[in-house]
């Protein structure tokens, strides 16, 4: 059976029931998780599964063929019907920095159309986003066109679609998805939409601000290296 995923619903649920479908000496199955698996440029989520007084850490969340793997210690016999409770302050800062990653795709996308955004990194302090195409562009400069934006209060829209769908109705994508999970899709305001299977924030406000720590080009690709600091 295939867990249901229900981060990809609500980036804001933190706690849920759950049952567990297997249980091994390293790792659980649940028949449904709000953990987001690690991947996709995101870490993933960390908690606590219990029940009538057991409790194990979650410190590792892995997606293997299409069930969700919680690690964590062990010891013995889990009952078959647990709450489960993920890192609350962790999640909000993966999600912040996945969505700014994306808007900051999307802005220079927009402002630069020779870019093509191709890869998203958003593990806090170490977060950058690359595209194809050389343009000459500044800290500053993409500093002030992300936040901007940011200040703009900007919705986003999380959608399941298909991938034929999405080619015929948006545009083709120029590298292939993972097929063991659903097909989900990302877009803030009137920025192109994006296939992603992370964890985001509903308005674009709620990120804070974004510090562009440093773009490089090299061999036709532009890495723009950022974090997500407080707003002041």
């Amino acid at each position: 059976m295939m867990t249901e995923f229900l981060y990809l619903t609500d980036s804001y649920l933190f706690e849920t029931t759950a049952r567990v479908v297997q249980q091994t000496a390293d790792y659980l199955i649940l028949d449904k998780t709000i953990f987001y698996p690690q991947g996709g440029g995101q870490p993933c989520d960390q908690g606590s599964i219990t029940a009538y007084g057991v409790e194990i850490f979650i410190n590792l969340v892995r997606m293997v063929d299409e069930e969700v793997h919680h690690y964590g210690e062990i010891t013995g016999p889990i009952p078959e019907h647990v709450t489960c409770r993920i890192d609350k302050n962790r999640r909000i800062l993966n999600a912040k920095h996945h969505t700014a990653g994306h808007l900051l795709a999307g802005c220079l996308e927009c402002a630069h159309p020779q870019l093509t955004a191709t890869k998203c990194h958003a593990f806090p302090n170490e977060a950058y986003v690359e595209f194809k195409g050389a343009v000459d562009l500044q800290p500053q400069s993409i500093q002030e066109l992300v936040n901007q934006s940011i200040k703009q209060e900007i919705q986003t829209k999380v959608f399941e679609i298909d991938l034929a769908s999405f080619e015929n109705k948006y545009y083709r994508l120029p590298y292939t998805v993972p097929s063991n999970k659903p097909f989900q899709v990302l877009q803030i305001g009137d920025y192109k939409p994006v296939p992603c299977g992370g964890t985001h924030l509903s308005n674009t406000s709620e990120i804070g601000s974004i510090l562009i720590k440093k773009v490089k080009t090299k061999d036709g690709v532009l890495k723009v290296s950022y974090e997500v600091c407080e707003s002041r």
